[in-house]
């Protein structure tokens, strides 16, 4: 193996390469995936999105100039399930206030809905999602606000029992072994790093002594 210096210029260059993997290395287990609201790609089309994550799923989807985002827990058979709606506008994030707000289940049997209820907060709606019976439904809400009336279809939705608190468990102590790898490797590069540049001074302290002798 060929003996390396390293010196100057190198020494940065050196630093730079060992950061960039301990950066990839956390980046490799981070979730890529973020439940807020805001800062949504607005691009000129969007296909509905669901992201699940600390116990909500949130479902976006887009309706003419509008766009509603639905956030809820785990939809469980037979149970009533509080969730809450957000209308802004599509090209702005501005809400969209005293709105007419409905949301329409379609699954094997007749069509279920709900009305929301306007919250404390413009743009912001309370609807209590109804008890369904175990399957798979289309979602729907429709908005009506201002003269204008638009519906935002949503992706299939699963009403399912709830996994047992040991699956629910399983992915959290996955995600806590991935966080602790990541950090042994960053210590292990940060270790070689360490000892390379020693290595480096030291050869170069010699060198520089044996030259003035």
């Amino acid at each position: 193996m060929r003996r390396i210096f390293i010196t100057g210029k190198g020494t940065i260059h050196f630093r730079r390469l060992a950061a960039i993997l301990i950066v990839a290395a956390l980046m490799a287990v981070l979730p890529a995936t973020s439940l807020a609201h805001e800062g949504e790609d607005h691009g000129e089309s969007k296909a509905p999105v669901v992201a699940v994550g600390a116990g909500m799923v949130t479902r976006t989807a887009r309706a003419g100039d509008w766009e509603i985002t639905l956030k809820h827990p785990p939809l469980e058979p037979d149970k009533e399930i509080p969730a809450r709606l957000f209308v802004t506008r599509f090209e702005t994030n501005e809400p969209i206030a005293n709105a007419q707000v409905r949301v329409t289940f379609t699954g094997a049997s007749a069509p279920v809905e709900a009305v929301a209820t306007a919250g404390s907060t413009a743009g912001v709606y309370e609807v209590q999602l109804p008890p369904l019976p175990q399957g798979e439904y289309r979602l729907a809400a429709q908005v009506a606000a201002g003269g204008a009336s638009q519906t935002a279809q949503f992706d299939l939705m699963q009403v399912a029992p709830a996994p047992p608190a040991e699956v629910q468990s399983s992915s959290g102590w996955a995600r806590t072994a991935l966080l602790a790898l990541a950090l042994l490797v960053a210590l292990g590069l940060g270790g070689v790093v360490a000892y390379r540049f020693l290595k480096g001074l030291r050869a170069n302290r010699e060198s520089r002594q044996a030259a003035t002798v």
